[in-house]
Parts: C-alpha cells; structure tokens; sequence
C-alpha cells in the first residue's frame, strides 16, 4: 500500500470538461460562459481547473479577489477575468497591468478607483454593479440617485466600462414566491440598464444568471451566464440541478492504526462514543483542520473496502476514528473515501454538508490547503 499522503483530495479534471461541455450545451453560439474560479475554484484548486476550462472554451473567468485574478494571470491564464469584490483603489495600476475587470459597485469607489487610476496613468476596465435585491454590493434600481451614480460612473474618463451584472438571491429555489422575486430582480436590472441605454452610455456585455438562472430561465441568460457551483457537478440546491453533470472532487484518507475496544470504552473528546460490545476502530488520517466537519460524526460515515462504516465519537483537528467491526480485513495504510465514490458505494458532498448542517458549497471550499490535490486529467 501507498503511504506517501495523509490524506488527499482527488480532482478528476476530465469530469470538470464533460461538465463544461454540457453546460455549454445550454448557450447560444453567441452567448458567453464565465467559469467561477473564486475560492480557488471552490476547493478544487484555482490554476489546474481555470487551465482545464480555458482549453475548453470557457470565455471568461469570475474572482472574487486581485490575488486571486493575478495568480491566474501567472499562471498563463490570458481569456477575460471579472473580480467580484472589493479591491482597494489603490490598486489600480496592479488592476490594468494584469488586464483585470473589476466589479464597480458605487459612485464612491468609482472616483476612488479613477483618481488612483489617473494618477497612475491606467485605465480600468470595470463593470458595473446593479443591486436588484440581494442587498450586497451595487446600485440600487429606483433610488433617487441611482441613475445619476451610475451616470457619473460612466462618464469618468479614467474607467471603461465592459459589462454590467446583478447577482439573483433566490434562484435556486422554485418556490412561487422565490420565482417572483428573482422574476423581480430581472425586471429592475435590465429595466435600469434600458435606462442608461436610453441616455446613450454603452454598457457592453450584460449578465446575471448564475448556476441555477442558467439552468431554469434561459431568458435570464442575456449575453454571458455565470457557472459556479454546477460545473463542478454538485447541484445549486436540493430544488435544482440538471442531469448529466459528474462530481469532480473527492475527499480520501489513509487509516492509520486499528485497535480492538472493549465493552465500556470511549473514543475521541467528550466521550461521546462508548462500546457496547467490542468493536474494530480505525483511526483515519484526517480532521477538522483538514475541512471535514468537526461535527459530521453525528450520523456520518465512510467508505472502507466498499462497504460503509460511522465515524466513531467526535471528530479530532487531524484524526477520525470509525467503526470498521463490519469491514473484514480493514487494516492500516487502507484508504477511506470521505466523500466520493469507492466501487459501488458513494457519499456524495450533499450528505457530508447535511450531516453538518451546512451546504456544499461550504463543504468543498472548505478542504484546507493542507490537503494535496490529486489531479486526473485526459492528456
């Protein structure tokens, strides 16, 4: 058996391009596919898989930070990157040199970023931020000044305007109500984009679905769609998804040491855990510093051998324990699947985030830079 890691997260970079194949399926020729790489492309590792889906197609990628566009930049990634988030003003002459857009979300930072740029000699390139009803970044439709903002935005010498965006609060729910409201959020945006057309500014390519709005409401794709977390094969919410997307990354660990327990022992902090009659433990090569939920002991499990096996008493910063009494001839160097799928048996990032009261997205962003990326890839 391999010793040589701990633990590891495995990506499987050909699943991530038939997922990009089949998202794209869903476009216009003339439409554009921006990839979400944020979050160092929710835990799977930013450059490998912005490299992957560049090769792909992919016209555009999404950041929610500078560092995180100039490592793209760095690493040969040259297709059109937007950060979502703030980046200091300050920054301006780091923005242009990387050819990076930014997110321009206020009148404020707009002539922020400008006297920066200005002063550096660059232009910015930037889209603007429309908040429609998710009460984050962005101008807010039917203010009395929000035209007038957004006006002053677009006129500012030191700034190009390339695009304009909202982001939807409720379209991964299919609810009556959530449909109107994200119904709603569409009206304002493009209705306050008609506005500034009206008064003759360009505002380039306009975009607000994300994974979930792709999906449901092609008319919502407009010029450019936003795929996070579905390209990664995991759905939006427990009310959509679409068929045909595969999960990309598991989670697997060594086991370390088995021991026989008696009848009355406890396992792990608190003593949570306690033997009814002698049980088989393995102690596994991982923990909540690694990203697996300290809490996903209550009703977690994993796989060993193919066959399913709980975790034993609380999770530990480095190390689990599970119950391998039903797993003939588990033993030391074995590896566990986390999560993923180990021949026939499957747990999927969706039980690992209920059983710890959270959601996906949480669950995959947070496998900690510790942890190796195994990548697998078609070439």
């Amino acid at each position: 058996m391999d010793w040589t890691e701990r633990c590891w997260a495995q990506v499987d970079l050909r699943a991530l391009r038939r997922n990009y194949r089949r998202l794209r399926s869903l476009l216009a020729p003339e439409q554009k596919y921006l990839a979400v790489v944020k979050a160092n492309a929710y835990g799977h590792g930013a450059v490998p898989v912005a490299l992957a889906l560049e090769e792909e197609g992919a016209d555009w990628f999404g950041v929610a930070t500078l560092e995180e566009g100039e490592e793209l930049r760095r690493s040969g990634v040259r297709r059109p990157i937007l950060i979502f988030g703030y980046t200091p003003p300050g920054a301006a002459r780091r923005l242009a040199a990387g050819e990076l857009t930014q997110g321009v979300f206020s009148g404020e930072y707009a002539a922020a970023l400008g006297a920066q740029a200005a002063q550096a000699g660059v232009r910015v390139d930037f889209h603007l931020m429309v908040d429609s009803g998710m009460g984050r970044l962005g101008l807010r439709p039917g203010e009395p000044d929000s035209l007038r903002q957004a006006a002053e935005i677009l006129e500012n010498p030191a700034l190009r305007c390339t695009g304009a965006f909202t982001h939807f609060a409720v379209a991964d729910e299919e609810k009556e109500e959530s449909a109107a409201f994200t119904g709603e959020q569409f009206r304002r945006f493009t209705g306050f984009c008609r506005s500034l057309e009206e008064q003759g500014f360009t505002l380039g390519l306009l975009h607000c679905a994300n994974s979930a709005a792709a999906i449901l409401s092609p008319e919502m794709r407009l010029g450019m769609c936003r795929f996070g977390i579905v390209q990664y094969g995991l759905d939006p919410s427990e009310e959509v998804g679409l068929a045909g997307l595969e999960p990309v990354m598991s989670l697997r660990a060594t086991i370390a040491m088995v021991k026989e327990i008696h009848p009355g022992d406890t396992v792990s902090y608190g003593r949570l855990y306690t033997a009814q009659e002698p049980r088989r433990i393995a102690t596994v090569a991982i923990g909540y510093a690694d990203g697996y939920p300290r809490c996903g002991w209550q009703g977690g499990r994993v796989i060993v051998k193919g066959r399913y096996a709980p975790i034993a008493g609380r999770v530990c910063m480095d190390q689990l324990m599970v119950d391998v009494t039903e797993v003939p001839g588990a033993a030391p160097g074995d590896p566990v699947t986390l999560a993923g799928r180990a021949g026939e048996a499957e747990i999927t990032w969706d039980e690992v985030a209920e059983k710890s009261g959270t959601v996906s997205y949480e669950r995959i962003c947070a496998v900690s830079g510790r942890v190796p990326r195994v990548y697998i890839d078609e070439k």
